[in-house]
């Protein structure tokens, strides 16, 4: 995971459970709190071992955190250097959805080695789609996309429901999203 995932762990940390919180958490996983190097690779277990963390002293369990954290990405990618990137790729959720592919390999051309996942879009109806996520990650993830799509419905001021589908071979996750 690249060290800008767990600064934006870092400063939800500390703007919902604050600065001491933080400390505690990264006295407790051997980190400095001072936070992450943006361009660095870390390895995934320092990111499982931070949501578990933060999960012991939110009292929150993981889907929770997970979710709550996919929601605080989008508003944190939007006040990010990334911002200009997100308001370039579309002009709806779901134009900004079936762009996240091409959004992460932009990204590819910053950070090496990227294991960027994959999304594609089913329309199934007229305010109702199936998103498809595919992972490489080993890592329990589902939970995060599900804030970010509502993250990503709320940055267009628009209300969704997220449900998860049972996924086909091949696919991390399915969401069907009515808004």
């Amino acid at each position: 995971m690249y060290g800008m995932v767990n600064q934006a762990i870092r400063s939800m940390v500390i703007e919902k459970l604050g600065k001491q919180v933080w400390v505690d958490i990264c006295k407790d996983a051997n980190l400095d709190p001072i936070g992450f190097n943006s361009f660095e690779q870390y390895d995934d277990e320092v990111t499982l071992n931070l949501v578990g963390l933060i999960c012991n002293k939110s009292q929150l369990p993981p889907p929770v955190l997970l979710e709550d954290f996919g929601k605080y990405w989008i508003d944190y990618a939007r006040k990010s250097e990334y911002q200009a990137i997100l308001k370039n790729f579309a002009t709806s959720p779901v134009e900004l959805i079936e762009s996240l592919d091409a959004l992460h390999s932009r990204l590819q051309l910053a950070f090496d080695n990227l294991k960027a996942p994959a999304f594609w879009v089913t329309r199934t109806g007229d305010k109702e789609v199936l998103v498809h996520y595919k992972s490489e990650r080993d890592m329990p993830l589902k939970y995060f996309v599900l804030g970010l799509l509502k993250g990503i419905f709320a940055m267009f001021d628009q209300e969704c429901r997220v449900d998860f589908v049972e996924p086909k071979s091949g696919e991390t996750a399915v969401f069907q999203v009515n808004y």
